[in-house]
């Protein structure tokens, strides 16, 4: 505050030295101005003396327009030739400058162009200091008074600080020095006398306060630490601490008794000593753990107690610092149960349950080892399929067929020892692999077919079961196989397609995986996905070839025959249905034909262009009977389309009626209950029909269509014709003879009792459209009338 009112002082008092100065010039200008123009010192000498009565004024001189000095006065002092400053002060000299100086022009009359004529010049010079000494004394005085007050008050403040704070602080410092913080009971500290409702009071309040819940975490800790010691001793795992000079730190009861100590024994004890002796591969694992940089790790390790008994843990280190280094936790739990039932479970996982020998799974991991190993190398896949093996399981029992499986897979182990890998891939599927045959293409085939051979040989050879002997057959596909450029499933599916390949042309022989095979697959795989594509896009729909009365030529039925049309063209069916019924599409293609035929009856129906006993007969393949839910599409399809079951008839073949006999028998009386009609479709062309047709609750029996087509000229087919249209009679069953397409074939028919014809010579499969137009419209039209 001192030096703002200084600084105002200051630069007030600079404002009236310069308005005095001003005056002051101002009126001697003139003077000094007449003096010059008379050239008159002694005047000019008077005006320099009456300047001179003003002390702040250190030099003033009148100087004439030639710069000649009339006259001048100064008060400065020299010493020799120097000049001396006798207000000079070198800290004040920092903060102004010690003089300053003026020049004032003497004039006279105004000239012709209007500017004053100039006489002379004088010239001042102020000393700053002397002008401004007053406000230096005042700033002095101000200064002092301030400082002595400050330094008073810090003297009171001091004092008060002392007595009011510094003091008491000091002794409640004492109070809480003297509070024994190992002792668990209740500790007060006393108010201070005199400063019992101040903030002092709130201080020893919040102490006490504090120290109360010292005291009561002190317990609850006691009591959990006693918790914990409890929970240590009575928990199953093993857990201890080490200390990086391997001596036990602590540990609880589990720990102590697998070791055969008592915890107080274990405690100090080196693990040398304990654990060495039963399990020196577990001390070192530890040590290394300690001399590493990692903070954790966690195993399945196989451990010794102090009896020998070994056992897996699953052992857990975590390392911590401690002020002597390092530390570790160690906690350990038996995990000797899940790790047999992980190895049963691996066992299950990758070996077959019946003949103990790898599965699928353990092919896929030998093959794609296989692969990461020598490159360049070539190896041998062959997979061996029993022919008919379902047969033995249906006529035999599938105890039979087990033992046969197993006394096969023992003979394959035996024989072929020298392989790499015997496996079973599925129920009457093996695989044999050999790595690394020979890096020559020639060599490694030769050896493929060789060890196809010897396969189909070792298979070939009677098993004895019992009394009795069985001979089997194989159809085996053999690869030879480069290491590192194909994958597992490749040379999976390769193996495989030779493999059905030697099925298809013969069965019970070895066929060498060819480049065109894969071709084939190629070419079926592609199929598939396009028939998946047109089921996405609905491309499949059916025809209707109709049925006609032998003796009246009236429509008595149609077959809804499917067909595809892909891009506007109509695929053939022998291109694509072989393949559906042997894949799973056919359950879905075959549900949406049915849903599209009923459909299309309850349209008729509400059309009332549907024929009294007229029926729309459906194919079903043998993966939709057999599906467990079959039934249940019918009714809910049925259902759906308000449809009565009187109006459809399903055919089945001979195949499909000798898969799962009894199951196929079940369905077929449910599915008749709902009314639905039954044919049996290609009749003669299988095994076994006339021994099963006596069980089948078929409705009709349709005669194949390869029986027909010479019955006017092959005397055996004619026989053979007349013989299935009488049986088929005398069980009661309606027959139907397939592929009519000539008017001979029709008259012998008709020589030969009552049927139902379906074939070119009445009508190639139509349109539905014009299905009606030739049957329907003029059937319902006649039937008007």
């Amino acid at each position: 505050m001192a030096f703002l009112q200084t600084f105002f002082d200051f630069r007030e008092r600079q404002q009236e030295v310069k308005q005095l100065i001003s005056s002051i010039v101002t009126s001697a200008s003139g003077s000094a101005s007449n003096a010059v123009y008379l050239l008159d010192n002694p005047m000019a000498q008077q005006v320099i003396d009456g300047l001179s009565y003003f002390d702040f004024f250190s030099y003033v001189a009148i100087i004439d327009d030639h710069g000649n000095v009339m006259a001048d006065f100064s008060r400065q002092e020299t010493d020799g030739n120097v000049v001396i400053n006798t207000s000079y002060n070198p800290i004040l000299s920092l903060v102004i400058e010690n003089f300053s100086k003026e020049s004032v022009l003497l004039t006279g009359q105004t000239l012709a162009d209007g500017r004053p004529q100039i006489y002379g010049e004088m010239v001042l010079r102020v000393d700053n200091h002397i002008a401004l000494s007053g406000v230096y004394d005042r700033a002095i005085r101000a200064f002092a008074i301030a400082v002595a007050g400050y330094i008073l008050l810090t003297l009171a403040l001091s004092i008060l600080y002392h007595y009011t704070l510094a003091g008491p602080l000091t002794r409640l410092s004492n109070r809480f020095q003297r509070v024994n913080t190992k002792s668990i009971a209740t500790q007060k500290i006393s108010h201070l006398v005199g400063h019992e409702r101040n903030e002092f009071s709130l201080i020893v309040n919040a102490a006490n306060d504090m120290l109360s819940r010292i005291s009561s975490g002190q317990v609850l800790l006691t009591e959990r630490s006693q918790r914990f010691r409890l929970i240590l001793d009575t928990a199953p795992a093993l857990i201890y601490s080490i200390d990086n000079n391997l001596d036990f730190v602590f540990a609880n009861k589990a720990t102590a008794s697998f070791y055969g100590y008592s915890i107080y024994e274990l405690k100090g004890r080196s693990a040398e000593d304990v654990i060495k002796p039963f399990d020196p591969d577990l001390l070192e694992y530890m040590q290394s753990f300690i001399a590493s940089a990692k903070r954790q790790v966690s195993n399945i390790m196989p451990m010794k107690d102090a009896t020998g008994n070994e056992c897996y843990m699953e052992m857990t280190l975590v390392k911590f610092k401690t002020p002597d280094g390092h530390s570790i936790l160690a906690t350990s739990s038996d995990v000797t149960k899940r790790v047999k039932a992980e190895e049963k479970i691996e066992s299950l996982a990758y070996y077959d349950t019946l003949t103990s020998l790898p599965n699928r799974n353990k092919v896929y991991e030998v093959l794609n080892r296989s692969n990461d190993g020598e490159k360049g190398m070539y190896g041998i896949a062959a997979i061996a399929d029993l022919d008919q093996f379902k047969r033995i399981n249906d006529t035999l029992s599938h105890s039979v067929g087990d033992q046969l499986i197993v006394k096969l897979a023992r003979r394959l182990q035996k024989e072929f020892s020298f392989s790499d890998l015997i496996a079973r891939l599925g129920a009457d599927e093996f695989l044999c692999i050999e790595e690394n045959v020979s890096d020559s293409l020639k060599t490694a085939t030769s050896g493929a077919e060789v060890l196809g051979e010897r396969l189909r040989a070792c298979i070939n050879k009677e098993i004895d079961i019992g009394l009795h002997s069985y001979a089997l057959t194989a159809s085996i596909g053999v690869i030879v196989f480069r290491k590192g450029q194909a994958t597992a499933d490749e040379i999976l599916q390769f193996a495989d397609t030779a493999m059905y390949e030697s099925k298809r042309t013969g069965r019970n022989k070895v066929t060498l995986f060819k480049n065109e095979m894969a071709t084939q697959a190629a070419e079926l795989l592609k199929l598939e996905r396009d028939i998946m594509k047109a089921m996405f896009r609905d491309e499949f729909y059916f025809v209707l070839q109709p049925l006609v009365d032998s003796e009246t030529h009236t429509l008595k039925g149609a077959e809804a025959l499917m067909r595809w049309k892909k891009d506007g063209e109509t695929i053939n069916p022998a291109e694509f249905i072989p393949f559906l019924e042997d894949s799973s599409l056919i359950v879905d293609v075959g549900e949406r034909i049915l849903n599209s035929v009923c459909r299309y009856i309850c349209e008729l129906d509400e059309r009332k262009l549907l024929p009294k006993g007229f029926k729309i007969a459906v194919n079903i393949s043998a993966k939709q009977l057999a599906k467990h839910d079959f039934i249940e599409t019918v009714s809910r399809v049925l259902l759906k389309h308000k449809v009565a079951g009187d109006k459809l008839e399903f055919e089945i073949t001979e195949s499909v009626a000798l898969n799962n006999m009894a199951d196929t028998i079940k369905k077929i009386i449910s599915l008749k209950k709902m009314g639905i009609s039954f044919s049996l479709d290609d009749f003669g062309t299988g095994y076994s029909s006339l021994s099963h047709l006596k069980d089948l609750p078929v409705d009709k029996l349709k005669i194949d269509r390869s029986f027909i087509n010479d019955i006017t000229v092959d005397k055996q087919d004619e026989n053979l014709v007349r013989s299935i249209i009488q049986l088929s009679r005398n069980l009661g069953l309606v027959t139907v003879a397939e592929g009519v397409e000539t008017q001979a074939q029709v008259e012998w028919l008709m020589l030969n009792g009552e049927l139902l014809f379906q074939g070119y010579y009445f009508s190639r499969p139509l349109d539905i459209e014009d299905f009606e137009k030739t049957y329907l419209l003029e059937a319902t039209s006649a039937h008007a009338k």
